[in-house]
């Protein structure tokens, strides 16, 4: 997983650490810990983000072994959101976990370049990782309560305003008979 230039992002650069002190000294780790301001949502991205400038808060030990440097730690945020069902707004306080190995790339085969996390000009660059550790721990179908009844699937009318509101659907099939029934109750008031 190497990150792609074009894509980078103000938390790819803001949550970049160098390690050139744990290179090659297997065994040596330090502690990072970094508060960050979350950047732009993402247009068409997960249902919980979090809101431009809120802070993302990262704390993660960085060890150096031998294939590379080993990160673990947390990331916790504040994200909000729209319910799934009514679309009020929701919110979510979250602690991710953090674990990645970044590999030395001399210790990468050509072909497997793609789908490992490269060490970088001697630095690890945690804004991916904490992007997509907070959209695992992002409920994915969020609600503003369990029994969120929604909205009308007929009209979209906010069915917590009225628990009684429904529409009498007649299927396409049956149309015919509706007129069947309409006559009879009319020849009954006559």
């Amino acid at each position: 997983m190497s990150s792609d230039p074009a894509s980078t992002s103000s938390l790819d650069t803001a949550l970049i650490f160098d390690a050139v002190d744990l290179i090659s000294r297997t065994g040596t780790h330090r502690h990072v810990d970094r508060t960050v301001p979350a950047p732009a949502r993402e247009a068409g991205g997960i249902a919980m983000q979090v809101p431009e400038g809120q802070d993302i808060a990262v704390e993660a030990e960085l060890e150096s072994v031998v294939e590379g440097i080993y990160v673990h730690g947390t990331v916790i945020a504040h994200l909000d959101g729209e319910c799934s069902r009514c679309l009020d707004p929701v919110e979510q306080d979250v602690t991710a976990r953090l674990n990645e190995l970044f590999m030395f790339p001399e210790k990468v085969k050509a072909d497997e370049r793609e789908d490992t996390t490269l060490l970088e000009d001697e630095g690890v660059n945690l804004g991916p990782l904490v992007r997509d550790a907070l959209a695992m721990a992002a409920d994915e179908r969020p609600l503003c309560r369990e029994d969120c009844p929604g909205l009308c699937g007929q009209c979209g009318f906010r069915m917590e305003d009225d628990p009684d509101h429904h529409h009498d659907v007649i299927d396409d099939r049956f149309a015919a008979l509706q007129g069947l029934f309409q006559d009879e109750s009319k020849n009954e008031e006559a």
